[in-house]
């Protein structure tokens, strides 16, 4: 049976989000989001707090010190600090996602020897570097052309890799101290069975990060671009299988929940765009009433919660949904898809909900407009991910199928 009655550790996990999110992160956010030069809006007492109240951790297991927190509870957390800010929560969980790569593709030896060394730096933040110039969607939807896709090369010398190449675009680029690099091991052959995992420390000689990008919305988190010239990495920092950094990219965006989590942490836009629109039309008189007093603008806001609510559901239920072994995988890519979409509907109904008032930047909705477009092409673009996830439709019911209906076999055959 699913039960959607959060534990206690999770109602708790949700309460100490919350106060961080309203206490520390909008007033962070609200100064950051106006400062131009992308390089210096970034908040690091954000991220040293957040880590002593235990956020910064939440996927490293627990044996290491962590709160080894499942899908659930990251979609939980991840949505209540978005709630604060989009691009700030991009921090804390793109650091997740790598804890939770390294905690299931890494060995023992790299885990006693990379997670300690996370857990005591309060501003250690992680990034996933796949994205390059000429290889984003590839990576996604892989390109099986030989030789197509992602272009990094690292190649075998020794008990060493050495590692070229550019990633552009990279959450956390140019902040974290740690980044998870995907590169060629095999320049001829097809993505799926070519391409490396690595860790590399952001001081390893020859990587420097070349760009941070100046961008519409997230304006709280940079997105870099990061160079590789003949970067040694040792042998004993490669994670997983050689070749086999492919499959391990669609585990973690499916059964551990990246895609559920990118939904998750977008909806908390949402929610807030709510939240202040449902403040607004109590405390904004026109006509002599207050706004929602009118019935347009009820129904408004009436849709402004059931998409919320929709999505918050399928979102859950999915991340409940990992811990089976007949995971119904199209859901973790259609979730995300989903909320996204809802979640930028949502903001821009609070826009015409706010009228003029909306549009102006002393108030907080266009903000929220200007982060929530982001995640229609984060983690996976909304269109790959959703023509990805047709790949896992179900068959055609057979003849002695309950379902089975005679009508439509007929009419297919224009009977």
């Amino acid at each position: 049976m699913v039960d959607f009655q959060l534990t206690p550790r999770q109602m708790e996990l949700r309460d100490i989000a919350k106060r961080f999110a309203t206490e520390v992160m909008i007033p962070a956010a609200e100064v950051a989001d106006r400062i131009e030069d992308p390089e210096a809006s970034f908040n690091w007492e954000v991220i040293r707090e957040g880590s002593k109240r235990g956020l910064r951790t939440l996927t490293v297991p627990r044996e290491y010190g962590g709160e080894g927190a499942d899908v659930l509870s990251c979609a939980i957390v991840g949505e209540t600090l978005a709630y604060g800010d989009l691009g700030l929560a991009v921090a804390f969980d793109q650091t997740w996602k790598i804890m939770t790569s390294i905690a299931n593709m890494a060995n023992d030896e790299q885990k006693n020897r990379w997670l300690p060394k996370i857990m005591d730096d309060d501003e250690c933040i992680l990034a996933t570097a796949w994205t390059e110039p000429m290889a984003g969607s590839d990576n996604v939807w892989p390109n099986q052309n030989p030789g197509a896709g992602i272009q990094s090369y690292a190649e075998k010398k020794g008990d060493r890799w050495v590692l070229n190449g550019t990633k552009r675009y990279i959450s956390n680029g140019g902040l974290a101290k740690v980044y998870q690099i995907a590169a060629r091991t095999d320049k001829d052959n097809p993505m799926m069975n070519s391409l490396t995992a690595f860790l590399v420390p952001s001081d390893a000689k020859g990587f420097e990060v070349t760009e941070v990008w100046d961008k519409l919305g997230q304006r709280c988190v940079q997105n870099g671009t990061l160079e590789f010239h003949d970067v040694e990495v040792p042998e004993e920092d490669q994670i997983g299988e050689v070749g086999q950094a492919l499959p391990a990219l669609a585990n973690l965006f499916i059964r551990h929940g990246s895609n559920i989590q990118a939904g998750a942490t977008v909806l908390g836009v949402a929610q807030r765009a709510y939240d202040l629109s449902l403040q607004y039309g109590h405390a904004r008189i026109q006509g002599s009433v207050p706004l929602l007093g009118h019935q347009l603008q009820q129904i408004r806001l009436a849709r402004m919660a059931m998409k919320i609510e929709a999505s918050r559901s399928y979102l859950w239920r999915t991340a409940w949904s990992t811990q089976l072994e007949e995971m119904d995988r199209k859901n973790a890519m259609l979730s995300k898809v989903f909320a996204s979409e809802s979640a930028v509907q949502v903001c821009q109904e609070a826009m015409e909900f706010w009228g003029a008032a909306g549009y102006m930047r002393k108030n907080p909705i266009e903000k929220l407009m200007r982060d929530a477009l982001s995640f229609l092409h984060s983690d996976g673009t909304n269109d790959v991910l959703t023509l990805k996830a047709a790949g896992f439709l179900e068959d055609p019911p057979q003849v002695d199928d309950l379902v089975y209906s005679p009508r439509v076999t007929e009419a297919a055959a224009g009977r």
